[in-house]
């Protein structure tokens, strides 16, 4: 199949467009993809860190995106198509993969082909925002006069209306973007519902799931047994309520406190550790990541129940696969439960999933079968690789 897309599809000059900076793996794995055969690649984004270091790019250009362009106020997005359009003359790509709606919005203002790519499925998101504004509300709390109260109540209202018209607006652009151009996201739940918006172009929505890309475990070895019981929890979302309801873990930590259930280390965001129960880890580049997560036995995602949820397919769940993690998560996710099948151990809360741990802590070897389990399924069946032909048929202007 993928000898037969290079014949297919003629070299290409790809500008991958985003409203955020590198570094952003999904963006560089679809960027590797068109490296891999044969294309160009560049960028054009917010600020790059200062920390990425990796030369997937032949150029990078930067943009200055800001809240107001994205809410499409008109004078800040004039003033970033200016950017864009710069950018267009000096590269002139011959498509340009745009990720996330505000990019995507942006390019089909112009006249040049482009993929939609939808990380996140945006009219739906876009209700989170209430919830946010919410948790901001109560995180803020001043005492109780009068006038105090009159301020929240009245930021709080003006909040939600800017809210409500983004929701609109951002539901208006995706309904265009996806009816125009090919629409790339990142699981079924969501291609089905986009497939019924597109109509016309139902059958241009491609789904690639949050996979890894085979080069980046290939050198992971086979599990370990192990006698104690260690779990991780990766991504520093889980550190950020306010900003992310839907990823909340209240209470999650102090768990491992309370019952016998093992070690919890995490992965992603540093703290002082609470007790010797709980480590943490920090910010670590992807391959010592990985080869942190090697070092235990479970992996957990145990977000609180969210409506979101059903839309939600975090890269954590199939990277934990990778590392020989028996991945345990809310029954809420299930996206995730449905490509892990089986291989994926479901609990309704954090009493349940303490319960679960704690078999697991008496039962190491039956988890070892399952932690060996897991990693052949994701070696054959979780690959970035196995969905790329996915984004070759999205770039394809002959069709």
């Amino acid at each position: 199949m993928y000898e037969l897309y290079k014949f297919i599809i003629p070299y290409l000059k790809i500008l991958h467009l985003s409203h955020e900076g590198l570094p952003d793996w999904r963006i560089e794995k679809s960027a590797l993809t068109g490296l891999r055969f044969g294309h160009t690649v560049l960028f054009a984004g917010a600020k790059i860190s200062s920390s990425y270091e990796r030369n997937t790019f032949a150029k990078t250009y930067e943009i200055n995106w800001n809240a107001k362009a994205r809410y499409g106020v008109p004078f800040y997005w004039h003033s970033v198509k200016k950017q864009i359009d710069k950018v267009l003359r000096d590269t002139r790509p011959d498509i340009v993969h745009a990720h996330n709606i505000f990019s995507a919005k942006m390019i089909s203002e112009f006249d040049i082909p482009f993929v939609y790519d939808d990380h996140e499925y945006w009219s739906k998101s876009s209700l989170i925002l209430n919830e946010i504004e919410d948790q901001k509300i109560e995180g803020n709390r001043s005492p109780k006069s009068a006038e105090n109260l009159l301020t929240r109540r009245f930021k709080q209202s003006s909040r939600r209306q800017i809210n409500r018209h983004l929701a609109k607006l951002w539901t208006k652009w995706e309904k265009e973007l996806i009816s125009s151009a090919p629409t790339i996201t990142v699981s079924e739940s969501i291609a089905d519902e986009l497939r019924l918006v597109g109509k016309e172009m139902a059958n241009k929505v491609y789904v690639v799931p949050n996979f890894p890309i085979s080069s980046e475990i290939k050198n992971i070895n086979i599990p370990k047994r192990y006698n104690k019981l260690s779990s991780v929890y990766a991504g520093n979302d889980g550190q950020n309520r306010i900003k992310f309801p839907q990823k909340n873990i209240d209470g999650f930590v102090e768990v491992f406190d309370i019952e016998d259930i093992g070690f919890l280390n995490i992965v992603g965001w540093g703290a002082k550790s609470r007790s010797t129960k709980i480590i943490y880890k920090g910010s670590l580049p992807r391959h010592s990541m990985f080869d942190e997560m090697s070092k235990h036995s479970i992996g957990l995602i145990p977000w609180k129940k969210h409506w979101s949820h059903v839309y939600s397919s975090p890269n954590k769940a199939y990277e934990y696969a990778h590392a020989g993690l028996f991945v345990m998560c809310t029954l809420s996710l299930k996206p995730v439960t449905k490509y892990l099948q089986d291989n994926c151990l479901k609990f309704e809360d954090y009493d349940q999933m303490a319960l679960q741990l704690s078999y697991f802590k008496d039962n190491m070897e039956e988890l070892y079968r399952k932690r060996l389990r897991i990693f052949e399924f994701a070696r054959s069946n979780l690959l970035w690789d196995n969905h790329e032909k996915y984004i070759l048929r999205a770039y394809d202007l002959s069709e």
